[in-house]
């Protein structure tokens, strides 16, 4: 009665984002070395060269973690939703006032604000736009800034537009930045990607044609790594596509 052959799970590693196949592998190196005196010489060969190449794809992953430009991003996005709220609440105190054209006023602003209540809650690339959409159709009012001026509020208009405008140009210089990190965190992914699927075949072999109990129980842990990643990877996505262990995706 003859084995069945043992096979690595499909994966689609290079689809992998760069920190999860950084941390695949990391992973799988970490798991491979208390085995190392139980590979042959060209699994430890396949072994040495994947931590060669991902300690210089790590490197990469590194410096892309976290912008320069986050905390002021923040700092910004913060005042000018303090000075959304200061509009929105001070409109609202004057609706009642017993000041005719503090109460007009505030009705003015009331019916123009009402559509951007939302403003606060919106995903930060669309409250950029809708920001200056608010701000721009209050500048072009004459009657809309005469109201500001009467209840206060002229200000604050004054404020948030600056605060936006901020924010706006931060926002896209942090994204120029993760772009232009992901492209060279991209440039090393694929050598990364090719020398952990060289290890993956390397233990494939060994497991089935030289085998031992280590090199099994290491088989099995790989394994269990790449069905774990394999949810995280936009798997099958083309027919025409196979997994690095040469078998159809499932």
């Amino acid at each position: 009665m003859t084995m069945s052959k043992l096979e690595l799970s499909p994966l689609y590693t290079i689809d992998l984002k760069i920190n999860d196949a950084y941390s695949l592998i990391k992973t799988s190196i970490e798991v491979t070395i208390p085995y190392r005196l139980q590979l042959g010489n060209i699994e430890n060969a396949a072994l040495d060269q994947l931590i060669a190449d991902n300690e210089k794809f790590g490197k990469q992953v590194n410096k892309n973690q976290k912008s320069e430009f986050t905390k002021d991003l923040g700092l910004f996005e913060k005042e000018r939703i303090s000075f959304v709220r200061e509009i929105f609440r001070i409109t609202k105190s004057y609706i009642k006032s017993a000041d005719s054209s503090k109460k007009a006023a505030a009705e003015a602003l009331n019916f123009f604000i009402r559509p951007y209540k939302e403003i606060p809650n919106l995903p930060q690339n669309s409250k950029n736009g809708i920001i200056s959409e608010f701000v721009v159709k209050y500048k072009a009012s004459p009657d809309l800034k005469a109201a500001a001026v009467v209840i206060g509020l002229d200000s604050a208009f004054a404020g948030l537009e600056i605060k936006n405008t901020a924010c706006d140009t931060l926002y896209k210089k942090r994204n120029e930045e993760y772009a232009a990190r992901e492209l060279s965190g991209s440039s090393l992914k694929p050598i990364a990607v090719a020398s952990y699927t060289q290890f993956c075949t390397a233990i494939q072999q060994a497991a089935n044609l030289t085998p031992n109990d280590g090199i099994i129980a290491l088989f099995h842990k790989l394994d269990e790594l790449r069905k774990a990643y394999r949810t995280l990877g936009d798997n099958g996505k083309d027919d025409q596509e196979t997994p690095e262990n040469g078998t159809p995706a499932k």
